[in-house]
């Protein structure tokens, strides 16, 4: 597979379309403000005088809630528009946002993460949706990738500038005022991402649901598989970074590093996407990545025979197979939709983000339970989902082409 020049490839993505470049400026800018105070969220609940229990309950109401809303969302674009969704639910995270800055009673908390899943369960379905009509055939991969480095870049800056700013302004107005600074900032960063969605001029007027339409069939075979890669991965994902500390007594700055270097080389590696989808094909390369991240995953427990080089090898295990796992969504996102016809993507989208998120929750309690005895076993049955997984999406869409 011949790899393009690093300036070969960026000049390719001159020839997106003037909306997809308008949304994909619009993902980047959100994800720097939704990046900001979702860092801070914890450090601010905790300076409040609240422990780590509550923050978790804020949590599982935030993906309760978010699972509650994605379906019954995905209509919003028959409403509104996805257009319209997407700058309504951006709006209303930023308004979440507002809310968690002003508010020290845990009631108004917890209602500011159900803001914030309201807004996302608006976003998640339309946006991909977007994107996919913006470009041809040709160069919709190109979109997803460009949507995916920017995504992947906004959660950078996002995350730095929250420490930068709470860091800065501690000392003048101190630690629970520094945070509310943040929060305020991420909020207008948020607004000021909707500027260039509303100058897009692409929309999707969604229509109600005929579930004898072929569309639903493809649907149902794309949740099948999220279903098993979202169950397999509860086992084991969320607690990577205790993975980290209980095998080798790693530092919170140390995986801090490990986990940032990923995302960050996974920006950049997003752009090459549409030059392996072109040698390989997309079924193969998203069938290929799943599996050869599956083989890196199965590895990383294997580590522990090698001595000092135990953590370099497990770090360098971790970091390409997430970069390889997660690097092919534009990829997967591209194929998918052009499965489907126009008026059936957003609601395919939500569908299947629901599949996902309803079989992960169902199996992270399992993998923590799991962990108290064993921390090798997580890996594996991890890995028996994914495996499941390809074959399952290889079998399911073989014959079918993107249009």
């Amino acid at each position: 597979m011949s790899i393009p020049d690093p300036v070969s490839m960026i000049k390719n993505y001159r020839y997106l379309t003037q909306d997809t470049k308008r949304l994909v400026v619009y993902y980047g800018v959100e994800n720097i403000g939704s990046a900001m105070g979702s860092f801070i969220t914890i450090f601010y609940v905790l300076s409040l005088g609240y422990g780590l229990v509550f923050y978790g309950a804020l949590t599982a109401v935030g993906g309760i809630s978010f699972v509650a809303f994605l379906l019954p969302m995905s209509s919003s674009s028959t409403l509104l528009g996805s257009k319209r969704s997407v700058i309504v639910g951006t709006v209303l995270q930023a308004a979440s946002d507002v809310i968690i800055g002003f508010s020290t009673e845990r009631a108004a908390i917890l209602s500011s993460a159900i803001v914030w899943s309201l807004g996302s369960s608006m976003i998640t379905p339309n946006y991909g949706a977007l994107v996919s009509k913006s470009e041809n055939i040709e160069m919709r991969t190109h979109g997803f990738s460009a949507s995916g480095f920017m995504s992947q870049i906004g959660a950078f800056a996002g995350t730095a500038a929250s420490g930068i700013v709470s860091s800065a302004f501690y000392p003048y107005v101190g630690k629970v005022n520094a945070y509310r600074l943040v929060f305020m900032i991420s909020a207008a960063i948020m607004l000021l991402s909707v500027y260039p969605a509303i100058l897009s001029k692409v929309n999707i007027r969604g229509s109600r649901p005929k579930f004898r339409e072929q569309s639903y069939g493809i649907i149902y075979r794309l949740m099948l598989p999220a279903m098993l890669i979202g169950a397999g991965a509860g086992f084991l994902i969320p607690y990577f970074p205790v993975q980290f500390k209980d095998r080798f007594g790693a530092s919170v700055q140390l995986i801090s590093l490990i986990f940032s270097l990923t995302s960050l080389f996974m920006a950049f590696f997003m752009l090459y996407m549409p030059y392996i989808e072109r040698n390989r094909g997309s079924l193969r390369s998203i069938v290929s990545s799943w599996l050869l991240s599956t083989a890196f995953m199965i590895a990383m427990p294997l580590t522990g025979i090698f001595g000092f080089m135990a953590l370099p090898l497990f770090s360098a295990f971790y970091f390409f197979r997430t970069v390889i796992m997660n690097a092919i969504s534009p990829v997967q996102s591209s194929f998918e939709l052009s499965l489907l016809k126009e008026q059936y993507r957003p609601i395919a989208s939500s569908l299947e983000t629901l599949a996902w998120n309803a079989a992960n929750s169902g199996t992270v309690v399992l993998g923590a339970i799991i962990m108290k005895y064993s921390l090798n076993l997580p890996f594996y049955i991890c890995a028996i989902f994914y495996i499941f997984a390809s074959l399952l999406y290889y079998r399911f869409f073989r014959d079918f082409k993107p249009a």
